[in-house]
């Protein structure tokens, strides 16, 4: 599972043009037209990128197929998405903290709070787990549409979400102890997440690939 992560991660992180163009593309945007909720978008949008990009690398090579002659157990690729969504995650909620310090500076503005990284992060989650299984069940290509319809919602959400944190946190200070309903969506999300680990695992096993 290790060489398998090695693998995603090499090929995720590896600089092509496309990729630095929608990055810079995407963080330009962020700073200037978007910037009061680029804590909120910045991390999925990072995430849509690096993780989805994995599955599609994946079926441009016909990874599947390579696979299906080595000795890896099926599992073991299940695991290794969800594990390399998970450093994805965690780097660009990194890189975002660095950007809110960025931003600070340029428009003296922050709001990368423990609600609003408790916030996105529920939401990533919760998106992550429904997609991986329909990935998993149907490809990458063929569940195209309706992964970036799911997405499209899930940003709509994202953004309203955003908002009304950036006005509460205008307005009064909020504990985090007191919003037990921010603890407790995160949770959920986080056992959500495990679920659609084994729902993935239960569907990619059972999933007949061609040799």
């Amino acid at each position: 599972m290790i060489n398998l992560l090695k693998k995603d991660l090499i090929a995720c992180f590896k600089a092509d043009i496309k990729t630095i163009s929608k990055l810079i593309i995407g963080l330009i945007i962020f700073s200037f037209i978007l910037f009061p909720i680029a804590v909120i978008m910045i991390p999925l949008f990072i995430s849509y990128i690096f993780i989805l990009r994995s599955f599609y690398l994946d079926e441009l090579n016909k990874c599947d197929y390579f696979f299906n002659s080595l000795p890896i157990e099926k599992e073991d690729i299940v695991y290794s998405k969800y594990l390399l969504a998970t450093i994805v995650i965690i780097i660009s909620f990194i890189f975002t903290f660095l950007y809110s310090k960025f931003m600070n500076r340029m428009w003296g503005f922050n709001n990368f709070t423990i609600e609003s990284t408790l916030s996105i992060l529920s939401i990533i989650l919760f998106l992550i787990s429904i997609l991986f299984p329909i990935i998993f069940k149907y490809g990458y290509r063929k569940s195209y549409v309706l992964i970036n319809l799911i997405i499209g919602v899930m940003i709509t959400v994202s953004m309203f979400i955003s908002m009304s944190v950036s006005v509460e946190s205008t307005t009064e200070t909020i504990s985090i102890l007191k919003d037990n309903s921010l603890i407790i969506r995160t949770g959920i999300s986080m056992f959500l997440y495990l679920i659609s680990m084994y729902v993935s695992n239960k569907i990619y096993t059972k999933k007949e690939i061609a040799s």
